[in-house]
């Protein structure tokens, strides 16, 4: 017989070393991080601080396991109280700790399972699909009463053995029984969170707030508007009733930290100086007079709230007075820290709560992870905090609910996927948890996809996010803000899905990309409602626009223009939209020939500040990245392509009212002269314009 102390505190520390080790043990034997690879000789300038970042890791697990195993013991010391078996024992003592442990783990395995099965599949070395058994006899009923089962057990075990440790004097075992239920009690109500509506009874009339919505890699012909075959979105399709969407608003380079800074500073790549995802510390400073900026200095609080697609809103100075989003996502810091995937699987199931959040951000923010319910709730707090103070307000919330892999929450993932579906990509696309499957899948062809499957769960995720618009646009109106309130939905980019023979985005600029179309709706005071603005204009327009209806003063060192005088009467203002192709990870498919290239992103990648551990383009290869981008120019019908090859450019033109994919360059010759100075121009005189 053992002593309660060595029953509640030795045996559970003894059990989690154990299971500790063990997991330690096979994640090591098996180590595979986050992120994309670099050279071997630059990490290894990083081993201490991957071994500091591995004991962190298992320091939690242990602190985590330690504390799910203790109902068991809990349980045991009350029954044996209760009755008059003895079966206060090391050997019962170990195998309750386990039970503890299996049943809690198993548990919190299911709910992610069920609710969000992208967080565990993203951490997985194993074939996914051998959960399908599992997953398909889980239901939310189920769970609910197998947590209503757990909890009641774990707290009636614990309150019995308050009486008994109190009734007999045992000080200590008492003070630690309280503990544990007050930390269970703080921990179920901390992650369960609470939005507060605050009713606004009077709004200032002469000060407007405004509300952005965004998403990462949204398709604009997602949108009701274009008759796509699902109504995948009546709730930004109202907003677009009660202002204007601006149909063909092209962004300058497809992809996350160049769109943005585009979009906000009005300024095109070139000219801003962030033409990647990996500029360095010299680029992210952004002009004083950039949207955020300006109204700062208007005296507007300004907010960004976003998940891992946003991790741009830190990392470049955007100038937001408030920022709930993660650290820079291309850092090997952060990578590390995620751990090895058998570690960062098993913290998972702890970690997507506002414990995650607070104690391990880099798994609650892990990439690919979608966030969309919980920052739709922050957001909508956000909205209720600011809305009390006098100030006018800009909030910022960014998602990565429509990011590849395309996961989505209970009940999205299910809705247009076949039941009987059983193949790699159920959740989330396929082959898409390491850095090679990445590269391999950017290289492979349509025949290596299963397309169909893919654009199931991109449609629900599309789904998810507009049901999650309507929620934040519900909120608006219970707050009485919507009357002096400008609300804008934006995503930085589209996705091919081999329309132009390759997925993803920023890789291609043949004809009529699906990937450089962003949407761009704005719904407020003295914005004209039921407009659909179907004349090219850029992302790099958004910011004089808003600046024009809030009537601010526009900088005149900028590239974009104001559309407001354009989109009462749908006028064209005869704009031409540049672009420029993204940095490719490996050879993209449908690429010419002849076209320059440079090393795949393994060989690309470098860590000049050790320090830091920002991940950038290396300098040697950096200028060629640059003359090997593809770039175009567009107006309402015409794109011409300038394609950089080892033996000159090459030019290809579409007419996009008639055949988009087709290159119709020689039966035009007088568009082609029309064209290419101006694109010549763009590409060789990087002026503002």
């Amino acid at each position: 017989m053992v002593d309660s102390f060595y029953l509640l505190t030795i045996l559970p520390l003894a059990i989690s070393i154990l299971v500790t080790t063990g997991l330690a043990a096979i994640a090591l034997n098996s180590y595979s991080r986050t992120g994309p690879k670099i050279k071997s000789t630059i990490e290894k300038n990083f081993r201490i601080y991957a071994i500091l970042s591995y004991s962190r890791i298992s320091s939690w697990i242990l602190v985590i396991v330690f504390y799910i195993s203790l109902p068991g013991p809990i349980l045991l010391y009350t029954i044996s109280k209760c009755s008059s078996y003895n079966l206060l024992t090391i050997q019962s003592g170990i195998v309750a700790s386990l039970i503890s442990v299996t049943l809690v783990s198993f548990y919190l395995l299911c709910h992610q399972l069920l609710n969000i099965p992208a967080a565990l599949q993203l951490s997985s070395q194993f074939r996914f699909s051998r959960l399908l058994p599992l997953w398909r006899i889980l239901t939310p009923n189920l769970l609910l009463w197998a947590r209503v089962l757990l909890s009641g057990l774990t707290l009636s075990a614990t309150i019995l053995a308050i009486y008994f440790s109190n009734f007999e004097n045992d000080n200590f075992l008492t003070i630690y029984l309280l503990g544990f239920i007050a930390l269970y009690l703080f921990l179920s109500i901390w992650n369960h969170n609470h939005i507060r509506i605050l009713p606004i009874i009077e709004c200032t009339k002469s000060k407007f707030n405004v509300i952005m919505i965004g998403v990462d890699t949204l398709r604009i012909d997602r949108l009701g508007a274009y008759a796509y075959h699902r109504k995948l979105t009546p709730n930004i399709d109202k907003i677009c009733t009660q202002g204007v969407i601006f149909e063909n608003c092209i962004t300058p380079l497809a992809r996350t930290a160049p769109s943005l800074t585009s979009l906000f500073s009005s300024l095109w790549p070139h000219n801003h100086q962030i033409r990647d995802n990996y500029p360095d510390a010299t680029q992210t400073d952004l002009p004083a007079d950039n949207f955020i900026n300006i109204l700062n200095s208007q005296g507007f609080s300004t907010a960004a709230i976003s998940d891992w697609a946003g991790a741009d809103f830190k990392k470049i100075n955007f100038g937001f007075k408030e920022l709930s989003v993660p650290q820079d996502q291309w850092n090997i810091k952060l990578l590390l820290r995620q751990g090895p995937a058998y570690l960062r699987l098993f913290l998972t199931l702890f970690t997507h709560n506002r414990f995650g959040k607070r104690f391990l951000p880099e798994l609650y923010y892990l990439a690919g992870v979608p966030l969309t319910s919980h920052l739709g709730q922050e957001c909508r707090d956000t909205i209720s905090r600011l809305a009390k103070k006098e100030k006018p307000f800009l909030i910022n919330l960014f998602t990565s609910s429509t990011h590849v892999p395309f996961g989505s929450e209970y009940p999205y993932y299910n809705l247009f996927t076949p039941k009987d579906y059983a193949g790699d990509s159920r959740f989330i696309m396929g082959d898409f948890s390491t850095p090679e499957q990445i590269v391999e899948s950017q290289e492979s062809t349509s025949e290596a996809h299963d397309i169909s499957q893919i654009i199931n769960l991109y449609d629900s995720c599309v789904k998810e996010f507009d049901d999650e618009v309507g929620k934040i646009i519900d909120h608006i109106d219970k707050c009485g803000l919507r009357e002096n309130t400008f609300i804008v939905l934006y995503s930085d980019h589209g996705t091919d899905f081999f329309e132009t023979e390759c997925w993803g985005q920023g890789n291609t600029l043949v004809g009529n990309d699906p990937s450089g179309r962003i949407p761009l709706i704005i719904s407020g005071p003295g914005v004209p409602q039921n407009v659909k603005f179907s004349h090219v204009c850029r992302s790099i327009d958004f910011m004089p626009t808003m600046l024009d209806l809030l009537g601010m003063e526009i900088p005149n060192n900028i590239d974009g223009v104001s559309l407001a005088p354009y989109i009462n009467d749908n006028s064209n203002p005869n704009l031409y939209a540049f672009q420029e192709t993204g940095v490719w990870m490996g050879k993209i498919p449908g690429l010419h020939p002849d076209q320059i290239t440079y090393p795949d992103i393994i060989e690309l990648l470098t860590i000049p500040d050790i320090k830091s551990g920002t991940m950038v383009i290396d300098e040697k290869y950096y200028p060629t990245v640059i003359q090997a981008k593809n770039r175009s120019i567009q107006n309402d019908r015409w794109k011409l392509i300038y394609i950089p090859t080892y033996h000159g450019p090459v030019y290809q033109l579409y007419d996009l009212k008639t055949d988009p994919y087709k290159n119709v360059i020689d039966l035009y010759p007088d568009i082609l002269s029309e064209l290419k100075p101006k694109l010549e121009d763009w590409i060789f005189n990087p002026t503002i314009q």
